[in-house]
């Protein structure tokens, strides 16, 4: 009698993924990202970003390429960018390409179709059995709006947000040290990734001292050469950016108010349409608190990041993108409390339930998103109309002289001058008059206001003027570019500025270009 042979292992549910379910979430990513870029193509024109911020970047980025260092004013090395990880790649794209805008959109959908691949994947891991469940948490982070904007920004948001999707991975299937040690790489890009890294090790089941070593040890070999190169490149343990923005502490009420504003905003709780279903913020409570004895860290970065994060004073930025990273966790835990819920009260109508609360929240990301893309190609043509229009201007008339400047971004990267940073990111922080009296910049580009109790009012003008701190020289606005719709920038019209002798008269008016 001739052995049996042993039976070919089928694999299981939560270890596949069938390919159309991933095929038709990869395209959700695909149809979502080109309705954006279309959006941009209409709207604004020109190809660019939709943050000045993402133009640090791409400077940061050209400047590493070309054997200039790590600077935004070249060989100047100064630690200006948040996540110096993200320069690095951007540099590797520009030394492939001669061009940051195109490689940073196509990683930024990659990553995005990546990380719903992963929810996708995470969510078949807790529901086995359930794939309905598995593939509509894949979609709620295909569709998203906050995620399909940050994609394309030019920015690290998409790929820290994969590392956050697979550190979650790794994490419900209790492989501590690689989810804590992809959380720490994290912090590369984003440093308040601190706070998902001290998550991952202090919150999960089982903990002891035993098994803490390894993850702490793999957690402390990455985020200590991120303090030793923060101090190296700009003498301080974190990112200029860090030091500008994030005033632990200060105006506590106020800035946990903001964030509980925007934070509603982004689960659909506000007068505009939100960013998502409320109804999902109710399944994400309800997965929380299910799934928190076996996942605490995911449950508590879900709920409690966006708090944690305004008690430093930190704003939740433009389309709510400080605080998009808990969006797929959102998408997981709700997706597993609505399964748990349609279960337990509607036993024999579970699936149904489940489809239909899918629904809801699908057709509210698909309105949403067809809102945040118009959105987004006037955020694009605002950055290009305005600090870009101000930069490319300024190459043709003045390269090579120093503009100080508040928005830094696409000065740096277009107008081949050298430039002050009023606000400190790239440059020392200073007082507006130590600034104008260790640079003398012959130019400035700024919003006025931002230093009124610095300027002085011409009487037969009307005009804001700057004077030196020695008095011999003062600043007179000669163009003003003004956005007709304005959806981004801080300020509807930036002022550019010319340095003049004391007694030289200021233009009777100020040409203003309508953007």
């Amino acid at each position: 009698m001739s052995p049996r042979r042993p039976s070919a292992r089928r694999p299981s549910p939560a270890t596949t993924f069938p390919l159309w379910e991933s095929a038709a979430l990869l395209l959700v990513v695909l149809f979502g990202a080109l309705w954006f870029l279309s959006s941009e193509r209409d709207i604004a024109g020109q190809r660019g970003f939709p943050l000045d911020d993402s133009w640090i970047y791409a400077t940061f980025a050209r400047n590493l390429a070309t054997g200039h260092g790590y600077s935004f004013n070249p060989g100047e090395s100064i630690a200006g960018a948040t996540g110096p990880l993200y320069v690095f790649i951007l540099a590797l794209f520009y030394a492939m390409f001669h061009d940051v805008v195109w490689p940073a959109k196509v990683l930024g959908i990659l990553c995005l179709g990546a990380s719903s691949l992963v929810i996708y994947g995470t969510a078949r891991r807790i529901l086995p059995r359930n794939g309905l469940a598995s593939f509509l948490a894949g979609l709620l982070v295909a569709l998203s709006p906050t995620l399909l904007w940050g994609s394309l920004t030019g920015l690290e948001l998409p790929v820290y947000l994969l590392l956050v999707c697979l550190g979650a991975n790794f994490y419900i299937r209790e492989k501590w040290t690689q989810a804590v040690l992809l959380w720490a790489i994290g912090v590369w890009l984003r440093p308040d990734g601190l706070f998902l890294v001290l998550l991952g090790l202090l919150l999960r089941p089982k903990i002891s001292l035993k098994n803490s070593v390894v993850p702490l040890i793999a957690a402390a070999a990455v985020v200590g050469p991120y303090f030793g190169f923060n101090e190296l490149v700009g003498g301080h343990l974190l990112p200029n950016s860090v030091g500008v923005k994030a005033h632990a502490g200060q105006n506590l009420g106020a800035s946990e108010w903001v964030m509980l504003r925007h934070w509603a905003d982004l689960w659909g709780l506000s007068d505009n349409v939100g960013h998502h279903a409320p109804i999902l913020l109710a399944g994400m409570a309800a997965g929380a608190f299910l799934s928190f004895r076996r996942w605490p860290a995911l449950a508590a970065y879900a709920l409690l990041f966006p708090f944690a994060f305004a008690a430093f004073g930190s704003s939740p930025g433009q389309f709510d993108r400080y605080i998009a990273y808990i969006v797929p966790l959102g998408a997981l835990l709700g997706v597993v409390g609505f399964d748990r819920v349609a279960h337990r009260v509607f036993p024999r109508r579970a699936a149904a339930t489940l489809l239909l609360l899918g629904l809801v929240c699908v057709g509210w990301e698909v309105y949403a998103a067809r809102i945040a893309g118009l959105g987004y190609g006037w955020n694009v043509q605002n950055i290009n109309g305005m600090q870009r229009y101000i930069a490319e201007d300024a190459r043709k008339a003045a390269p090579g002289d120093t503009i100080a400047v508040n928005d830094v971004g696409a000065m740096g990267y277009f107008s081949g001058c050298y430039v002050v940073d009023l606000v400190g990111l790239v440059s020392p922080k200073r007082e507006f008059p130590e600034n104008l009296r260790v640079y003398r910049p012959k130019f400035m580009a700024i919003f006025p206001d931002w230093f009124r109790k610095f300027g002085s009012v011409d009487r037969n003008t009307g005009q804001v003027l700057f004077y030196g701190p020695d008095s011999t020289y003062k600043y007179v606005p000669f163009l003003g570019v003004r956005l007709k719709n304005n959806t981004i920038s801080a300020r509807n019209t930036m002022y550019v500025y010319k340095r003049v002798g004391r007694d030289e008269a200021a233009p009777n008016r100020v040409s203003i270009v309508e953007q």
